[in-house]
């Protein structure tokens, strides 16, 4: 069974599949007493966008499924827990055949300080907690779900190893 190691998520690593959601080290938009808010951090390109809640539960590191959306930005923001999220690069977007670029296959690590917004066509598969379980906000598109989901199988399934 082919393997693949857990990293760290950091800003450089993750530019092929999108931007990071995380504290900003710029000045503050906004501040007072009360707080400081850091606005237009990044742009997410989701008509009629909803947001949704995600509960992934603990089950075995073996990436069997993955899935793209070709028409929209993906969110993920962590709201509990440490999870693994494997992700493959977007490729060939505009076409419903392209193949996945298993060969490009990373996880990465999410101990719930940063977010993500994955690019269009990014492939990947639900989280897999450490902890017992991790939830999460998605935002996405609201007919995403039904009208633009390519779930593939993955043979033979892929270790995700510490």
């Amino acid at each position: 069974m082919k393997e693949i190691k857990i990293r760290i998520l950091t800003r450089e690593d993750f530019e092929p599949f999108g931007t990071i959601v995380e504290p900003p080290s710029t000045k503050p938009t906004i501040s007072n007493r009360s707080l400081d808010y850091w606005g237009a951090l990044t742009e997410v390109d989701v008509e009629k966008p909803q947001v949704s809640f995600l509960v992934v539960k603990k089950r075995d590191f073996s990436l069997d499924k993955i899935e793209r959306h070709v028409k929209l930005t993906e969110v993920f923001i962590p709201l509990e827990g440490t999870s693994v999220f494997p992700l493959a690069p977007p490729k060939d977007v505009e076409d419903p055949k392209a193949k996945v670029p298993l060969d490009e296959l990373v996880a990465f690590l999410l101990d719930g300080s940063k977010g993500i917004v994955m690019k269009k066509g990014t492939w990947h598969w639900a989280p897999f907690p450490i902890t017992e379980r991790a939830t999460f906000a998605v935002m996405l598109g609201i007919n995403t779900v039904k009208e633009d989901c390519d779930i593939r199988d993955v043979k033979p399934p892929i270790r995700i190893c510490f």
